[in-house]
């Protein structure tokens, strides 16, 4: 599965296996078609156009995809599988409430890795309630996975006695990711990083205001 490099730093060797060539036309396909839904939307956005954009022939993505639909998923599972293994980077060793704040920032961070990443993906949440409803279902899946991350470290903070033990762990987490998904959206409207940047320390700090266990909590 070819994941998004947020920045394009390939580098041309003298000579590359079939594999690698694959791997290197599915990356460039990808940055292309989130540029394009980015700047056009799914509606906005035909194959051809994502194959000329990469450098590739017109034809080259319907071989490869299929479809639009088929696109699309592609690049909603690169987009997730590239955010997974920055998470593994980001999270090793981390756990509970430290774990949920660094989840948080990370979220919000990735205006600052790809506006055309971030873009192109609420473009899909919202093409698959219009558009495109046969992306509904995966859309709704990857939700329940980043929700079900979450909830893990909020258990891992309950059990080590760092967050509260009566809340609600899946109502919590679908209301901060909810929080994250809006303020995500804010800014991809107005544009201002400065406002984006107060808006995640106030997440951060409801988050342990809102969840630590007594003794966790910030002080006024």
């Amino acid at each position: 599965m070819a994941t998004i490099s947020m920045q394009d730093t390939t580098d041309e060797p003298a000579r590359r296996s079939q594999a690698e060539r694959r791997g290197e036309s599915e990356r460039r396909m990808m940055r292309a078609a989130a540029k394009l839904i980015a700047r056009h939307g799914v509606a906005g956005t035909s194959l051809a156009e994502v194959g000329i954009a990469a450098g590739y022939s017109r034809g080259l993505p319907v071989d490869r995809y299929g479809s639009k639909l088929g696109l699309v998923r592609a690049l909603l599972a690169a987009t997730e599988s590239w955010f997974h293994d920055h998470l593994a980077r980001e999270l090793a060793g981390k756990s509970g409430l430290e774990a949920i704040e660094l989840r948080t920032a990370a979220h919000l961070a990735s205006v600052d890795r790809s506006d055309s990443a971030t873009a192109a993906l609420h473009a899909i949440y919202t093409a698959s309630q219009s558009v495109m409803p046969e992306i509904k279902k995966p859309v709704a899946a990857f939700t329940k996975r980043w929700c079900a991350g979450l909830v893990m470290h909020m258990r891992e903070g309950q059990r080590s006695g760092e967050i509260r033990k009566d809340i609600d762990c899946e109502a919590e987490a679908r209301f901060l990711l909810a929080a994250m998904r809006g303020l995500m959206m804010q800014y991809l409207m107005d544009g201002s990083r400065r406002d984006l940047a107060q808006a995640k320390a106030i997440l951060i700090a409801h988050c342990r205001d809102r969840l630590g266990a007594a003794g966790t909590r910030r002080t006024k």
